[in-house]
């Protein structure tokens, strides 16, 4: 039943300021373009739409985990890439460092991703040897190229302001601006560049990823809005609903909203099995114990993260009612070479694209 059909006029969600109501991608276009996906209609105001993707959707996005793996992917959105999450961080979140140790190597370094592929090369780093702690490698950031006391904050932070720097890794068009950025703080650059392609071989690397309270905003915003297009009778103005609105806009309710669950929700995961493809997993339940959904991004053969469950409010129907039940998987099959994923989104009751423990 659609929401005109029972009388109740269309209006923005959440406070404004508000403008005519747009169509949306409740799972955000910047994940994949699904076949089969359609927008959730007459929800949301393009102004309030963009005030949350700003505030959200953009650490979501381009910060934490949700960023390495669009990264290793090479999944593009309108613009294309975006910054490499190894160099820039988004919305609060640090960039991600990616550490191990090669072959042969007797210290660490730091390493980044060739979009689209699982193939790594070290990052743009120097390696500073202090008598006491060792060599570290320090990452070079792109916003450190005009702000050298950057460079000089994080060495103090890891105790290293009289380390002295061996050896550089960069590009011959980064050598100038790096030597000019250690020059700027009295370092004299070390004689050792190293410029040229790395060997080959398989190298166990850990990544450290960090994120703020918008990643889960950007979650419980994801999971309402998809239970609000699977379940056409909600508005989503309803009171009971008025509490995850004002979390997903403002940050109240100091996240209590979402929680990772310590198991898989989904009981083909739970006993071994795995999908066949990447994807996308959202599902919403409602019953008279509430509005409950869950969701997992990139999940995959080789990955399988624990998935966000998300308390949506109670359930306003005055009905007492059976247990409703939807769920999807938003499977990845191809990278479209002009950007984008060519996939498909598919019930996932039964799951599809899974396969039993090897």
């Amino acid at each position: 039943m659609k929401v005109e059909q029972m009388g109740i006029a269309a209006k923005c969600i959440y406070p404004g300021p508000h403008s005519s109501l747009s169509d949306e991608h409740y799972l955000p276009a910047a994940l994949g373009s699904f076949q089969g996906c359609e927008l959730l209609k007459d929800r949301v105001c393009s102004t309030c739409n963009r005030i949350i993707g700003e505030r959200v959707e953009t650490q979501f996005l381009r910060g934490g985990p949700i960023a390495f793996f669009r990264w290793l992917l090479g999944i593009e959105g309108r613009d294309g890439l975006p910054p490499s999450p190894f160099y820039r961080g988004a919305a609060g979140a640090p960039p991600l460092i990616m550490h191990g140790r090669a072959p042969g190597f007797a210290y660490d370094l730091l390493w980044e991703v060739e979009p689209g592929t699982r193939d790594v090369f070290p990052l743009r780093q120097v390696l500073f040897e202090h008598p006491l702690v060792g060599i570290h490698s320090i990452p070079i950031f792109d916003r450190m190229r005009d702000h050298p006391e950057l460079l000089s904050a994080c060495l103090r932070e890891r105790g290293l302001q009289s380390a002295k720097p061996v050896l550089v890794y960069a590009t011959p068009e980064e050598v100038p601006w790096v030597e000019s950025l250690l020059r700027a703080l009295n370092v004299e650059p070390p004689r050792e560049w190293v410029t040229t392609g790395f060997p080959s071989g398989q190298i166990t690397l850990k990544v450290d990823v960090g994120v703020t309270e918008a990643h889960f905003r950007a979650v419980a915003k994801i999971v309402f809005h998809y239970a609000l297009k699977m379940f056409p009778d909600l508005s989503g103005l309803e009171r009971e609903f008025e509490p995850v609105r004002r979390y997903i806009w403002a940050g109240d309710g100091n996240h209590k909203f979402v929680r990772q669950r310590p198991d898989q929700f989904v009981a083909q995961f739970n006993r071994g099995q795995r999908p066949t493809h990447w994807m996308h997993i959202l599902d919403v339940a409602r019953s008279r114990s509430g509005v409950v959904g869950h969701a997992q991004f990139f999940v995959g053969p080789r990955h399988m993260p624990l998935p966000y469950q998300v308390w949506i409010g109670p359930d306003p129907s005055m009905l007492i009612r059976p247990l409703e039940r939807f769920a999807h998987q938003f499977v990845i099959l191809s990278v479209a070479p002009e950007g984008g994923i060519v996939g498909k989104m598919e019930d996932f009751m039964p799951a599809r694209y899974i396969i039993p423990p090897t």
